[in-house]
């Protein structure tokens, strides 16, 4: 089986939510996962914090090292899944269920391209 990385991006919870209304989207989010990971699929998952990170960019050989992204970006990665899938056409039909969707947000997924060099 193949490997593809899915990530979320999106412009954060509204903060219309209620603490009440923001739990049940995070069980959501939960619940998705769980199935999946209940279903053997799931290699790794994780939600990325707000507001913090470093962007590094090259600059005339030398490394450039900013902080964000920040959550006042109009869109920022929140999390990412690493699933195992035997196709592009799999992992649509496994996506087209996430929660995100109910959101403005959007979902991009990546075959990972397997290299014997880049292994840990």
């Amino acid at each position: 089986m193949a490997k593809y990385l899915v990530l979320l991006r999106g412009s954060g919870a509204p903060s219309t939510l209620s603490p009440q209304e923001m739990q049940k989207v995070i069980q959501k989010y939960m619940t998705w996962s769980d199935d999946l990971r209940e279903a053997g699929r799931v290699l790794g998952a994780e939600k990325l914090r707000f507001g913090e990170g470093r962007v590094l960019r090259g600059n005339a050989g030398k490394m450039a090292v900013t902080d964000g992204p920040y959550a006042e970006s109009k869109e920022i990665v929140g999390g990412f899944w690493l699933i195992e899938a035997g196709s592009y056409e799999e992992m649509l039909k496994i996506l087209g269920t996430h929660p995100h969707l109910e959101s403005p947000g959007s979902i991009e997924v990546r075959e990972v391209e397997e290299r014997p060099y880049m292994r840990a």
